[in-house]
Parts: C-alpha cells; structure tokens; sequence
C-alpha cells in the first residue's frame, strides 16, 4: 500500500433489504475515501443513505439488509468478503465507531472501565492491570476529569459530554486506522457539542486516524472536514473539499442545504430557507433525477434522466450529479446517463 492510497474505501456501494421482488434498494453506487489523518465528512438529510452505508461498511447492516454490490476496502482489504468472526476483529482494531447516543450505546449494567477495558483485553491482549492503565491515559486524554475514580462510575452517572468523551476513548483504545463518528453530537447542547467536535478533530491529527464524519448540518464539517461527500436518496450528488464546497457548490441540493445553515453576517431577523418536502421514499422511487419533485431549477431532462456522476468534464469543477448548475442556470455540459 502507498503513503497516498486511500486508508479506507467505498465502492460503488449498493444496499437493498428485502429478497427478490421485494427487495428495495436503499443504496445506490456509492463511491467514497478517506487517506490516513484526512477526515471526509458525508453529508445529507435523514434517510439519505449516510449511516446505512457506514454499517454496511461495518457489517453491522440490520436484519433483512445485505450488500449487492461493490467493495469496501481496509488498507486495500475487500472487508465484504469476510467471516462475521473476521469482521468482529477488523472492528476491534481496524475501525471504530461513535454513535449518536452514548447512553443508548453504554451497557447501564457495566462500569465505564469495565466497558473501555474489555476491547483492549479481547483484541489488544493487554492484562487487567495494563487495561486499567490505559483507560486512565484516554480517559485523561478525552478531557475527563478525575479519570481514575471514573473507571468506577456508570454510565447514568456521567454527564451527557462525558458519555460522550468515554465513548470516544473507547473508540480510540486499539488504535483504529478509521474512526466513524455518527451524529456524534447530536444528543448534546451547543457548547458542548464544539468541545467534542475539537475533540475529535485533534485527536485524528494526533494519532493520524482517517476520520469520517457523518452528519445532517453542514455546518458541523465546515471546521473539521477536509472534504465532503453530499448524499441524496442513496446516491452520492456531489463531493469536493470543504473549501471549494462552501464557495461553488453545484448541486442544488448542496446549495439549499447550505441556504439552512445562519451565517455572522445574517442579520438576526432574517429567516432561515428550509427545503421544502421529504427525500423520496425508497419503496417508490421518483423517475429522472430523485431531487427534481423539490429543486428550484429542475428541467424536463430532470424528470425524465437521472445524471450520472460527472467528473473531469468541461465545464465541471468538482464531482457532481446533475443537469443544471445553480449558480450558472441550465448548462448541459453534464452527461445524462441511464438509472443505473
């Protein structure tokens, strides 16, 4: 594996549940990456196919949902064609996982130390007395104060942030190459979801971790991410770094995304533009591009073609799958491909 290859990656990623003739695809095609210390933050409403996509990558698929295509490589590892029992340990070291709410991802039964020291026991192979010293150092690293008589604690004990944080020095005991964070700080108030989010972010610099990001606000990777993926209706729409999405984005699903998000120089009074309607339901799919029933730009092709993702092209500067640009008004430039 080169320095530049990418640490871990999506390809062309498809998700469907059900068999047969009822089976329904929730996924379609999803292509992502993320090199060693970069952190990519995927982006979209719910439903939109983010963590559906992440627990596929983890194997964690709930019941009746399956892969039916596409890769998902670790350090060049297809992880799709593992054993559950290879899987197990691939999400001991390989690649860890932050969710949205740490008392719901606690066991209330056990301690804090006792949950942070399992997974260095039963894949670091550390001794109880090693394990014990380990969870001290993260959980100091992640800012807890006290660390040593938190081991003790459980977790209704612990505040909202410091689940948080115990559940983030869980994720990083093994030294994960990847470090999933979904809506990480959903579940807490704005101040403390700043001091998690710079939390994350050092310790992927520190440690060199490729991070991945997901979350519904734009705003949330605006700080952190390096590059973001957008996501509708199971398709990747458009990605770019996080710069050159803040200034041009092309898709309009990206630019009313965008529109939600306040900005200093807004003035207090000024209303927020919330998208109108819901993504489409993936039990019934809408013909031609799946944005078109809500976009403000939409054109006779976009009911009837869905885009494919055009890169490279003339007149493209990122990645994107549509037939009109936003901010340039009906440019054709993009090549219409088939539902694919």
């Amino acid at each position: 594996m080169r320095p530049d290859d990418p640490v871990f990656e999506v390809k062309n990623l498809g998700i469907a549940y059900g068999r047969d003739a009822a089976s329904i695809q929730v996924v379609h095609d999803v292509s992502l990456s993320v090199g060693r210390g970069e952190a990519l933050g995927v982006v979209g409403e719910s439903g939109c196919g983010k963590s559906q996509t992440m627990l596929a990558a983890l194997g964690l698929l709930p019941r009746g949902g399956r892969i039916t295509s596409g890769q998902v490589l670790l350090e060049g590892r297809n992880l799709v064609d593992l054993s559950p029992r290879e899987m197990r340990a691939v999400r001991g070291g390989g690649i860890a996982l932050i969710s949205q709410d740490a008392l719901t991802s606690l066991n209330p039964a056990m301690t804090i130390g006792t949950q942070m020291a399992e997974p260095m026991i039963h894949y670091g192979g550390m001794s109880r007395t090693a394990a014990r010293s380990r969870c001290i150092e993260l959980l100091d690293l992640v800012g807890i104060p006290g660390a040593a008589t938190r081991l003790a604690s459980y977790p209704h004990e612990l505040s909202g942030g410091m689940r948080q944080r115990a559940l983030i020095a869980m994720a990083i005991s093994v030294n994960p190459k990847v470090l999933i964070a979904d809506e990480p700080t959903t579940a807490l108030d704005v101040t403390t979801q700043s001091q998690i989010l710079r939390l994350i972010d050092s310790l992927r610099k520190e440690l060199g971790m490729a991070l991945v990001l997901i979350t519904h606000d734009l705003g949330v990777v605006a700080g952190v991410a390096d590059r973001v993926a957008v996501l509708y209706a199971g398709r990747v729409v458009e990605t770019a770094s996080t710069e050159t999405l803040f200034a041009s984005p092309r898709h309009p699903y990206t630019k009313a995304l965008l529109d939600t998000i306040s900005q200093l120089e807004d003035e207090v009074s000024e209303r927020l533009g919330p998208i109108p309607g819901l993504p489409p339901d993936p039990r019934s799919p809408v013909q031609g591009c799946p944005f078109n029933p809500r976009c403000d730009y939409v054109r006779d092709l976009c009911r009837t073609d869905l885009p494919a993702l055009a890169d490279g092209m003339e007149g493209v500067l990122h990645p994107v799958r549509c037939h009109v640009d936003p901010f340039a008004g009906p440019a054709l430039t993009i090549a219409s491909g088939g539902a694919r």
